[in-house]
Formats: structure tokens, C-alpha cells, sequence
């Protein structure tokens, strides 16, 4: 496919076809065993067409990445090498004249301006083949899933959503209304309970319930109760996620009573899980360490353990510290840590908060998969980490 960029008529409406039938990004094997990747634009009026490559591309505020535009043409290009195992997300930002990065101002002002211009014009790519998904906040992804990317078979079944439910949950204590998400995937007494953080993208943009019931079916999963809760906005996830009692007592005397007034859950805590991602993965650990009684078992996804500090990467964030403190002194949990091979920032601080747990007493499962910052990696990670945390 990448012959498509020696043509002549590179740019043209019979180029533009071929491109079309090939999907993109453009590819071809690369002779250090990855692939050789061509990411493209079309667009006459752009003055510049950004490219973020999750866990790939350097961070946009050190300097946002941008595609060539070939000259004559409307066509624009970026070309990188990444490994054929990879899988991952990514999205394109055309800027139009006067919506360039700013060039004064320094990191904040690229972030504010980044933000900004995502919001508004941040696009999947249009000659991806692949169903686009989202960030949960209005920003398109596309998925790029390289030939030795590994995809968990539960998410190719197609199985039935089952039993689900969305719920209102009008808070009292935090003074917001939100969606929840109820499922139950069988039936029976002291089903055990699977509490989902940022349930909005995993009940909207990458629905997990058919899953969920294909694996129940297949019996690597047991029958249990899932309980989704979604995180309202990015400025209110980031306020409840990292360590926030309040939120936990809400969960706990508001949320969970009116779950068990319509499932049989279990009150074993050893059967009771807490899961999520990013900061997600802080606030699921925070909260069961907080209250063991409530939950045993967590599965942290690339969790934010850099919190309060966004320059650590090394070392023990907040939370790691409150553990060698004693926090969670007396309880046993069993924690599932998991962090990308490609996020190079985090690998540190979750190793660290891993060997904090074990040395505590914990049971600590920790792992580095193939992969980076991103939902497309989660979402088999979090299939697997529920099998294991609810094996028998």
C-alpha cells in the first residue's frame, strides 16, 4: 500500500480512490521486523494537520506532531515505523490559517490551545477501515491494530448485551446527577459485584456487556453484577477519581444499597471488585484500601500513581506513601496492577506502587503488557484481570 506515495498522481481523485480502498494508515513491513506506517489528510485549506498517535507521539504540549503537506497537492503525510504487535489509538487536528500552535507563551499555552482546538475539530481518520471510538469526551479515536496485535476473542463474539439497566443516581453527598449502568450477566444468590469506573466509555464508545456475557457463557467468567458509573466530565472525574473520600462514601452508603435492593450481591469483600484505568486505576485502589471491608479486590489499569506530582515517574507517588504508612494495615486485598510496555512515565511509579503493596502483605499481581496509554489495550486487560480476580 505504501506504493500508493510513489505514484505521479499522488493527490488526485483517482489517487484519493486507491487510497480509499486501502484504508489507511498506508503500510508495509519493515525491514527491522515492525511495519513502516503512512498516516494521511486531505485538505486544500488547512494550514497545518496535526496527528496524535497515543503513547507514540511525543506529547503535544513539548511540541505538537504534524503531517507534510505534498507540495501542489492537498494531500499531507507523516510516516513512522512502529512494532507489528502494536495496537493503540490515535486522531487527527486540521488547523485552518491562524489556528496554529501558538509560538510564544511556552507549554501552557500550547496545552490551552490544544485543548481547545481538539475539542472543536479532533477527527477520526476518514480512510480507516476500522469502526472509530471515542474518548468518552467528544473526541473521535481511530483504532490502528497492527497484524500481530493481540485482540481478546470475547470483543470479536458479538454476543447480546443481556440484562442491562442505566439508572439515575441523584447524589445527595456530591451534589450531581449521573448515569449508571447496571448488568447482571446470571442469576443466584451472593452474586459477586464488579464496580466499573468510567462507565460512560464502557457502557457508549466500547460497550463491554456483550463481553462480558460471552465469557459467563463460556464459563471463564462467573455469573456477577457489574456496576458502571459515569464520570459526568473531565473536570468532575478529576476532582472525584484521585483519592476522594467523598466519592467512596457516596459509592458505599448511597450507590451500592439501592444495587443490592435489585441484585443479590455478595458482602464477601473477597468477591467484590473495583476496577478502572488512569486515574480510574488510583481512585479503584484508593478506595479499597480505604475500605477493605467494602472491596478485596482491585484491578488498576495504568493508574495515575504519580498523583499529586505530574513530573514524577519514578519512585512512590501520595498513595504508595500512605501504604508504607499504614494505610490498608490488617487487610489482605488482591490487587491485578497492569501498565503499557510504551508508557514510559509510568512504568516507574506503578512498579513502585506494586512493590509497596507486596511489602505490605498484599497479593499483587503486577504485569507490563504490550501496549500504551489507551483504551484499545485496556479493554483486553480488563477482560483478563476480571477472569483472574473471579476465578473460583
Amino acid at each position: 500500500m505504501m506504493d500508493l506515495l510513489d505514484r505521479p498522481d499522488v493527490g488526485s481523485a483517482a489517487w484519493w480512490d486507491a487510497v480509499r480502498a486501502a484504508g489507511t494508515p498506508l503500510r508495509r513491513p519493515s525491514t527491522g521486523g515492525g511495519v513502516d506506517l503512512a498516516f494521511l489528510w486531505r485538505g486544500s485549506d488547512c494550514a497545518a494537520v496535526y496527528l496524535d498517535v497515543y503513547s507514540h507521539t511525543p506529547h503535544p504540549v513539548t511540541g505538537p506532531t504534524g503531517l507534510q503537506r505534498v507540495a501542489g497537492t492537498d494531500a499531507w503525510v507523516w510516516r513512522t515505523t512502529l512494532p507489528a504487535d502494536w495496537r493503540g489509538s490515535y486522531f487527527l487536528l486540521p488547523a485552518m490559517p491562524g489556528q496554529e500552535a501558538p509560538a510564544t507563551g511556552g507549554r501552557q499555552a500550547i496545552r490551552a490551545w490544544w485543548i481547545d482546538l481538539m475539542g472543536r475539530q479532533a477527527s477520526a481518520d476518514p480512510f480507516n477501515h476500522q469502526p472509530a471510538h471515542g474518548t468518552g469526551w467528544g473526541v473521535p479515536l481511530s483504532p490502528l491494530l497492527l497484524p500481530q496485535a493481540p485482540v481478546h476473542p470475547a470483543w470479536r463474539a458479538g454476543a447480546a448485551d443481556g440484562d442491562v439497566g442505566v439508572h439515575s443516581w441523584d447524589s445527595p453527598r456530591l451534589g450531581v446527577t449521573r448515569d449508571v449502568w447496571l448488568c447482571a450477566t446470571g442469576t443466584g444468590e451472593n452474586l459477586p459485584l464488579v464496580v466499573l469506573l468510567d462507565g460512560q466509555y464502557w457502557a457508549r464508545h466500547m460497550p463491554v456487556f456483550g463481553p462480558l456475557q460471552h465469557m459467563t457463557a463460556q464459563g471463564t467468567l462467573p455469573p456477577a453484577v457489574y456496576v458502571l458509573i459515569d464520570a459526568v466530565s473531565p473536570e468532575r472525574r478529576g476532582q472525584e477519581m484521585p483519592c476522594n473520600e467523598d466519592f467512596w462514601l457516596a459509592v458505599q452508603e448511597e450507590l451500592l444499597p439501592a444495587v443490592a435492593a435489585r441484585h443479590p450481591v455478595t458482602p464477601d469483600p473477597a468477591r467484590r471488585i473495583v476496577a478502572g484505568q488512569s486515574y480510574g486505576g488510583l481512585a479503584a485502589l484508593y478506595g479499597a484500601l480505604r475500605w477493605p471491608q467494602c472491596f478485596g479486590c482491585v484491578l488498576s489499569q495504568s493508574g495515575s500513581f504519580w498523583w499529586p506530582d505530574p513530573a514524577r515517574t519514578e519512585g512512590d507517588g501520595w498513595l504508595a506513601e500512605q501504604v508504607k504508612a499504614g494505610l490498608g494495615q490488617g487487610a489482605r486485598l488482591t490487587a491485578l496492577l497492569e501498565v503499557g510496555c510504551h508508557e514510559h512515565d509510568m512504568t516507574g511509579v506503578n512498579g513502585a506502587m506494586a512493590a509497596a503493596l507486596a511489602g505490605a502483605g498484599h497479593t499483587v499481581h503486577y504485569t507490563q503488557f504490550r501496549g500504551g496509554h489507551d483504551w484499545i489495550c485496556w479493554r483486553d486487560g480488563l477482560l483478563d484481570g476480571l477472569a483472574l480476580l473471579l476465578k473460583p
